[in-house]
């Protein structure tokens, strides 16, 4: 941990570096005074004896870590006063949450968990399926979800497909969920099954929704989104400004601070900023939006809903950033570690964010007062309080009225609910297949397409969903795009596979990398997110965002259209000329400034698995839609094309994003066919669009048309005009006209080619090694003599060859209570070793590089159990040598590698001695060893007794229970049988033995 924090800060200090003094200082009431009612709770508490960097050690620290790489983000100072390993409040006490804090009758908590119970009843019975998965996101005690079981018990809910899930990472409270759900005080581990108390059902707790049934899913998520780090903007004289947390070396006491240059998080939501009108103070959390989205996608793919419940509001308040101390509202500076913060979730932002995920529909926002009601609180209520006295009813009347009344949550608690509709259809592969095979400067990895082309010195990349075609696969080629990247249908690639590629192009040579992506939420968050890890390599990125609507500007900004193709162009030529990224985005800037296009179509469209955006009748059409077929501004009935050109046209000029454009002014027309216009209609769109502006007056320099950026087959286009600047008007047309090999551009052809120019994915094991290799900061000074090498090698060699003769006997081990397939692991695993040894891949001299090479063998060929854990101790063993002092002991070295080997694997596997793995043979021989470790060399009876002690702790394991892998969810009466996996380390220390042992006499 404290070597990733100090990578983490190296890192920081690079994405800072340029912003290090470009602060100016606020007071904290700075932040509250121009938006005082945000806050609707009671008065901040004033401290007059602020905590200080000697009275709190977070402070201490945090001061100097900004006094190393400047001001901080409000993000990190959240993450770090909640979650620090040492000092942050969520690590140090349980974290109960507020929710039951203020509900004090149990019949109360009850109640709550009935109406909510009722909701996930009606879910699955509307959706259908035969499981039902419930899953609780921060789930405080685990009252709530113990409250649910017991409805769901009594609604007859009590059969064996039915899963509970808790996503919870907190040590301390997955302790106390524990105690409340399973009757037994110890700490759960993620992703393990295990039965709740009374009942036979299944709990796990998660940290990833791939660790989830795929069935249909249904969560709950109340006051969970509300301690995500935020991110702070204030609105000044300057624009906006993020706002930054710094050090007062006088009061020795954190502050805040304005950034003055435009930090990281301001040129990502740039456009969204600009166009936020009536808020002094904007919050936004990425991490909210990532797991919504993540939330999202799971929804998409094995359905069901969610509902989310928190303390927000639907896109109009600003500062909301606060702590708490003991029901006490404070400032969040005060004692950070030692109070718990929080912030309003924007509930807008939240659905906008989902909704990028095609296939999931929203409902809401409503307030929790309307949801208990219409869920049935009254008669419940009715039920509840029969038979009571009048004190026990007020109690409870009391504590409802804390639910439902406006001036407690009843109105500032707010629900939105989200819901798969059909699934989709994403042909996204076999359409990328079709257009490589055509092109041969065009090759295939994954969804990424890049250009054979050499790599210039800036690569630029951009990407977008399917249905676009030709963009953008058709725009990668010399003197355009270097490589775009695809999604599904409508929707932004994963950020996962656009990593992917800028590592590729890092790879190939490129120095910088150039992101150009349209306005929309998910490709921004995807790509950004993207951005934002290849930066922690240290890799010269940025990215640029074209938003050319001139129809519609939404929460996020006017949304990227056709338009961009030619920012791409531009940019694509002059990273072909040499220049380098700071030329090219300051050309590009220009340009998009002077950039606007309008949509214009007859018909709506309807993508496979989406509902339709937008009806038309057979004589009306949509003024200003979006390219996935969103509404525009107007519906009009069919106008003759000259005047719905004209119509078009003056939405440029005199919409609310007029183009400035004086008499005799140069421009560049781009018509663009939405996919479902016949050429001879496109002619006449082409001549029209031309006489209309210089009707007006304007002088159209170049034109350029075709079906560029189409919206599957809707029957429409869009009209781009960008402004030639006098003072650049020549230098652009060249750029446009440069010619380039991409198949889409006018002019661009090339000839057919064969399926051998596919290329595979790489394969997993070498991208691994050449991109570990890559981040490796020290090398080991521990080296073996060519002697004791040539033995490595020889013992390599033998446990190959042992290990395929062996492969039967260990898969049937494996069948008594596996699924037989130890033996194949290993053999895979062989096979590889014996491939590195003939191609020389080996460092045989150099056991840290040996190890690490052995770790990725057994990561990316074994798979299952084994494989997780023989790749966490080499890769374990591989960074201890490689701190390891020269001088020392070759044993000594050894043993505190394999200690650290151990260490890894019962961190991160949770696995123990006597769970019947291959840990019960590993940790003897290790023990051995260690116990040797004062030695120069091992003797031959060394290396006989070191095999003998491993043989009989593998017998040992006959008499064990499986804890881990598949083995420990069976039962099997033949199950007296040693641990397969036990019995592959025999077999591998045997051979190692044998081969030393005889060469020692």
């Amino acid at each position: 941990m404290f070597a990733i924090r100090q990578y983490s800060c190296i890192i920081l200090s690079r994405s800072y570096s340029s912003y290090f003094i470009r602060y100016q200082s606020t007071k904290s009431t700075d932040l509250a005074e121009t938006s005082p009612s945000d806050i609707e709770r009671k008065s901040t508490v004033d401290y007059s004896l602020w905590a200080t960097s000697e009275t709190n050690q977070l402070i201490n620290y945090l001061s100097n870590r900004i006094k190393t790489i400047g001001p901080i983000t409000v993000a990190d100072f959240m993450r770090e006063s909640l979650l620090h390993p040492k000092y942050g409040y969520n690590a140090r006490k349980e974290v109960y949450g507020k929710k039951g804090d203020f509900i004090t009758t149990p019949e109360v908590s009850q109640l709550y968990a009935e109406l909510l119970a009722k909701w996930i009843i009606q879910e699955n019975a509307t959706i259908g399926g035969n499981v039902l998965q419930l899953v609780e996101m921060g789930p405080g005690r685990g009252l709530f979800m113990n409250n649910i079981i017991k409805v769901l018990r009594q609604e007859k809910y009590s059969h064996s497909h039915t899963f509970f899930a808790l996503y919870e990472t907190n040590p301390l409270m997955r302790r106390c969920q524990a105690e409340i759900l399973l009757g037994r005080s110890f700490n759960p581990l993620i992703a393990n099954d295990y039965r709740i108390k009374d009942g036979n059902y299944s709990l796990i707790w998660i940290d990833d929704f791939k660790q989830l049934l795929h069935n249909d899913t249904y969560f709950i998520a109340n006051e969970f989104f509300d301690t995500y780090p935020i991110h702070k903007f204030q609105k000044t004289s300057q624009g906006w400004q993020e706002v930054m947390i710094d050090w007062n070396p006088i009061r020795k006491t954190l502050q805040y601070v304005l950034s003055i240059k435009p930090t990281p998080m301001i040129r990502l939501y740039e456009n969204f900023l600009k166009n936020v009108r009536n808020r002094q103070h904007i919050e936004i959390s990425p991490q909210r939006a990532m797991i919504m989205q993540s939330m999202c996608t799971h929804l998409r793919t094995y359905g069901g809903s969610a509902l989310i419940g928190d303390y927000g509001h639907w896109g109009d308040k600003g500062d909301t950033f606060r702590a708490f101390r003991k029901d006490e509202i404070v400032d969040p500076l005060s004692d950070p570690g030692n109070v718990d913060m929080t912030s309003d979730v924007d509930f807008e932002e939240l659905s906008i964010r989902g909704m990028q995920v095609s296939d999931v529909q929203f409902f809401g926002p409503v307030s929790q007062g309307n949801l208990l009601y219409n869920l049935g609180l009254n008669d419940r209520l009715a039920k509840l309080t029969y038979n009571k006295t009048p004190e026990e009813q007020e109690e409870i009347l009391s504590d409802v009225e804390k639910l439902v009344s406006p001036e407690y949550m009843g109105d500032r608690f707010l629900y939105i609910c989200a819901q798969r509709t059909n699934k989709l259809n994403a042909p996204a592969d076999e359409s990328l297949t079709g257009y490589v095979r055509m092109y041969s400067h065009l090759e295939l990895a994954g969804r990424a397409v890049i250009t054979r082309s050499p790599i210039p010195s800036v690569a630029v990349i951009s990407g977008n969903g399917s249905g676009h075609e030709p963009a953008m696969v058709g725009y990668v080629g010399r003197g355009l795009l270097t490589a775009c990247i695809s999604g599904s249908i409508f929707a932004s690639p994963p950020s996962a596979d656009i990593f992917r590629l800028i590592v590729e192009m890092k790879r190939r040579g490129a120095k910088q990398i150039l992101l150009i992506i349209l306005n929309y939420t998910g490709d921004r968050l995807n790509f950004g997110l993207a951005m934002e890890r290849a930066r922690e390599f240290a890799i010269d990125i940025d990215m640029l965002v074209i938003a050319d609507d001139a129809a519609i500007s939404n929460a996020i900004g006017p949304r990227g259209l056709a338009g961009s193709l030619l920012v791409i162009k531009i940019a694509g030529e002059l990273a072909q000329q040499g220049k380098n990224m700071s030329e090219i985005v300051d050309v590009c800037q220009k340009v998009r400034g002077h950039l606007r296009t309008i949509g214009l179509s007859a018909s709506g469209i309807r993508a496979p698995g989406q509902q339709q955006s937008f009806d038309l009748k057979d004589d009306e059409m949509e003024l200003g839609m979006g390219i996935h077929g969103e509404s525009g501004v107007q519906k009009l009935k069919l106008l003759p094309l000259r005047q719905t050109i004209d119509l078009a046209l003056r939405q440029l000029f005199i919409g609310p994003r007029t183009l400035d454009l004086h008499p005799d002014a140069s421009v560049l027309l781009f018509v663009n066919n939405l996919g479902g216009c016949s050429n001879l209609e496109l002619g006449i769109i082409v001549k029209e669009a031309i006489e209309n502006l210089e009707q007006q007056h304007l002088h159209v320099k170049r034109v350029i048309c075709g079906e560029m950026m189409t919206s599957f087959n809707m029957k429409g286009f869009s009209l781009t005009v960008l402004k030639l600047a006098t003072d650049m008007s020549s230098t652009i047309l060249n750029l446009l006209d440069a010619p380039t090999d991409a198949f889409a551009w006018p002019k661009a052809i090339s000839p057919t080619q064969s399926a051998s120019s596919i290329q595979a994915e790489p394969d997993s094991l070498e991208f691994n090694e050449k991109f570990s290799s890559q981040i490796v900061i020290s090398t080991s000074h521990i080296s073996l003599n060519p002697s004791t090498a040539e033995l490595v090698n020889q013992a390599l060699q033998a446990i190959v060859k042992r290990l395929h003769n062996e492969v039967d006997e260990l898969n049937r081990l494996d069948a008594v209570s596996g699924d037989a397939d130890t033996g194949t692991a290993f053999m895979r695993a062989a096979d590889a070793i014996a491939s590195d040894l003939a191609n020389k891949k080996f460092v045989l001299h150099r056991p840290s590089s040996l190890f690490r090479r052995l770790g990725l063998i057994a990561e990316s060929r074994m798979g299952g159990t084994c494989g997780a854990i023989c790749g966490l101790f080499f890769a374990a063993a591989a960074k201890q040598l490689s701190l390891s002092n020269q001088s020392a002991i070759l044993i000594e070295s050894l043993s505190d590698a394999f200690e650290a080997g151990i260490q890894s694997v019962e961190s991160y596997a949770r696995v123990q001695p006597g769970d019947k793995s291959l840990l019960d043979a590993l940790i003897p021989a290790i023990d051995f060893i260690k116990a040797k470790r004062t030695k120069e060399s091992f003797t031959s009876q060394d290396w006989k007794e070191l095999a003998l002690v491993t043989e009989r702790a593998v017998q040992q394991t006959k008499t064990m229970t499986a804890k881990v892998g598949r083995a420990s969810y069976t039962t099997s009466v033949d199950s007296v049988v040693v641990d397969p996996g036990a019995r592959a380390i025999a077999i591998i220390i045997q051979e190692v033995c044998d081969t030393f042992a005889k060469a020692s006499i």
